[in-house]
């Protein structure tokens, strides 16, 4: 350990840190000290948010670690915190965990602590000790799962000497017949942790029913709980119904919820509605946004979206911003019209996602009014989706308004989808022209070639392409829009298949196909792209247009993509990534 006396021989500010250089780190740390309490909170707040950072282990993180064990001895107030910092810093790397190794000797007698708190965020300190300072933790640790007077701090014990060795004893099972609710669930969750497939319904029951005891921290091992859980969607549910039941103690059971419905396939139903069970337990704002949130995502997805009206409709004029647009976007995306009168001035977003799913022709309008797509300058997502939901027949009668989008907010998107829809307008394909000569490096590429799919001179298109493609890749998407067209772009297009960035593989690969028709350069290309990404979707979907024989190796991977229960990717993409590899396979027999 270092004692404040020693900050001086530490050089911080040569020490890397996280949002620049660390001058005032011995302050801070002689600040741990501080009789007054609320000194050594702002302090403890300094070292959590700019010392240790966020899922990264910094040089300056390690550097203080034997200055919070030395605090975590002699300080007064928020000695848990301190230990909780060692333990944090343990767990992000390698170096955080040697280093805090080597403190721990000093730190063990902490198991024995008046403060409950101590003592059991001493035992997730103890947890990282190796070498020679194994074997009197695990001594230690065992008699503080035996003897303990807290069950919140024998459960911690419990997990942290399954996780030191590979309980030869038999100890997890015969924790199973704890009297402490908490420790039972623990057990379960560690006898799980090396279960086979399909998990033992005796083991996923005792998490489900003991876990909801106030004792089982499981925030605390959070991240174990889906390890184990995450591995099946069976259990997972089980385990987020129960403890959603059981009042959904700090939103433990509808974290689980979202993570089924983020994890696996075809479990949107599931998952939607254990959020709408949730719903009413949350008695924090952060809870309730949370949930309505998740329920935003999913309800799109799930078959029956009513019950979701009905959970969300008393949040839809909630003082707090945030619920409030959280979810009247679940009503829109529910495609429940309730919102237009449930709200006296509904939020754009959750407008547009309306018109959306409702193909209203007057929502269509509102959605695609400048004002409501405006968003840092671009268009709003919701009217995006508003644009990918248009056809070519629905464009037609919506001309004035995306014109007047156009002119307000220019934006390759919506140039792309008007270049798509045949309507020789020939105000907008000036409104395209003026735009195809404008500073903005997306707009105009897509502007100048979509004024060409509408019967423009494509003279202009392919200058402007030629001139981007010496330079970069970025316009490889328009070039492809103008297919036989941009002929004389082929050697820029071909110079790009071997691109470092992979979209502008893919997009060259598209391009030259689209342009020529070749796919013996194209596939190989292409294939080498279907990875577990959204440049493997777009090279998936590419392929099935092309039709040609996939490569040896490619068939398994779109095989496991059509036949994963599990998501491949964890957003919306991930539906059309699975019909688009079934259709491929069926296309090729």
């Amino acid at each position: 350990m270092r004692t404040p006396a020693d900050l001086h021989l530490v050089d911080w500010p040569l020490l890397e840190h996280p949002y620049g250089d660390v001058t005032d780190v011995s302050d801070v740390i002689r600040e741990l000290y501080d009789e007054d309490a609320a000194v050594v909170g702002e302090a403890l707040e300094e070292l959590f948010c700019q010392v240790l950072g966020r899922r990264l282990l910094y040089p300056v993180s390690v550097a203080a670690v034997p200055y919070l064990a030395h605090a975590s001895v002699h300080a007064t107030h928020r000695r848990d915190e301190m230990l909780r910092f060692l333990a944090s810093t343990a767990d992000r790397a390698e170096a955080g965990a040697v280093r805090v190794g080597a403190e721990l000797p000093g730190l063990l007698h902490l198991l024995r602590d008046e403060e409950p708190e101590v003592r059991r965020r001493a035992v997730q300190v103890a947890r990282w000790a190796s070498g020679d300072a194994l074997p009197p933790a695990r001594e230690a640790l065992a008699a503080c799962h035996r003897d303990d007077p807290s069950a919140r701090v024998r459960a911690a014990a419990l997990t942290a000497l399954s996780l030191l060795d590979a309980d030869p004893g038999g100890r997890l099972r015969a924790a199973l017949d704890d009297l402490e609710p908490a420790v039972r669930a623990t057990a379960a969750l560690g006898l799980l942790a090396n279960a086979e497939l399909p998990y033992p319904a005796r083991l996923v029951h005792v998490l489900a029913t003991d876990g909801t005891d106030p004792a089982f921290a499981c925030g605390s091992v959070r991240e174990r709980v889906w390890d184990v859980l995450g591995r099946d969607a069976g259990a997972t549910r089980t385990v987020a119904a129960a403890w959603i039941a059981a009042r959904d103690r700090d939103g433990h059971g509808s974290w689980l919820a979202a993570r089924l419905a983020r994890t696996w396939r075809d479990r949107e139903a599931e998952a939607v509605a254990l959020l709408v069970a949730a719903l009413p337990h949350q008695g924090e704002r952060s809870g309730q946004l949370y949930v309505l949130e998740a329920l935003a995502r999913w309800v799109a997805d799930c078959p029956d979206p009513a019950p979701v009206g009905a959970a969300v409709l008393p949040f839809v004029a909630d003082p707090e911003l945030q619920v409030s647009r959280a979810a009247q976007l679940a009503l829109g995306r529910a495609g429940e019209r309730r919102l237009l009168a449930a709200a006296p001035a509904p939020h754009p977003g959750a407008l547009d996602a309306l018109a959306a799913r409702t193909a209203d022709l007057d929502l269509r309008r509102r959605a695609l009014t400048p004002r409501r797509c405006a968003g840092c300058g671009g268009v709003h997502v919701e009217a995006a989706r508003v644009l990918d939901a248009l056809t070519p027949q629905d464009a037609a009668p919506l001309l004035p308004e995306l014109l007047a989008l156009l002119r307000a907010r220019p934006d390759e998107k919506v140039a792309r989808m008007l270049g798509g829809t045949g309507l020789e307008d020939q105000e907008l394909i000036g409104v395209l022209g003026e735009l195809a000569t404008g500073n903005d490096r997306d707009v105009a590429p897509a502007a100048a070639v979509a004024a060409a799919r509408l019967g423009a001179d494509p003279g202009p298109a392919l200058r402007l392409l030629a001139d981007r493609l010496a330079g970069d890749g970025w316009c490889l998407a328009d070039a492809a829009l103008l297919g036989p067209v941009g002929l004389p772009l082929v050697p820029l297009v071909e110079g790009r298949l071997t691109d470092a960035y992979e979209w502008h593989r893919a997009h060259a690969a598209e391009a030259l196909w689209r342009i020529t028709g070749d796919t013996g350069r194209t596939v190989p290309v292409l294939a080498e792209l279907l990875v577990a990404m959204p440049v493997g979707a777009f090279a998936l979907a590419t392929l099935r247009r092309i039709g040609e024989p996939l490569p040896p190796g490619a068939r398994e991977v779109v095989a496991q993509w059509a036949a994963s229960e599990r998501r491949v990717l964890c957003d919306e993409s991930d539906g059309r990534l699975r019909e688009g590899a079934r259709l491929l396979l069926a296309q090729r027999g």
